[in-house]
């Protein structure tokens, strides 16, 4: 029987690994999963998903890369 409290859920449809695959993600030292499914609206549109990151933070983005 699997353990209910390490199961991998995709943060957005809350799908388990043993339905759709799954990719490990983080955000402000955060570590969660999403779905291969979700992943273009997190992607495209991350206001959706907004509600889903409510205890990670976007006050100290890091500084982009310039060659």
């Amino acid at each position: 029987m699997t353990d209910q409290s390490t199961e991998k859920k995709c943060v957005s449809c809350e799908r388990s690994e043993q339905v759709v695959p799954l990719v490990a993600i983080t955000f402000a030292q955060n570590g969660t999963w999403i779905c291969t499914q979700c992943l273009p609206t997190l992607i495209h549109d991350p206001n959706r998903l907004v509600h889903k990151f409510q205890n990670m933070t976007t006050d100290n983005p890091p500084e982009p890369l310039l060659d």
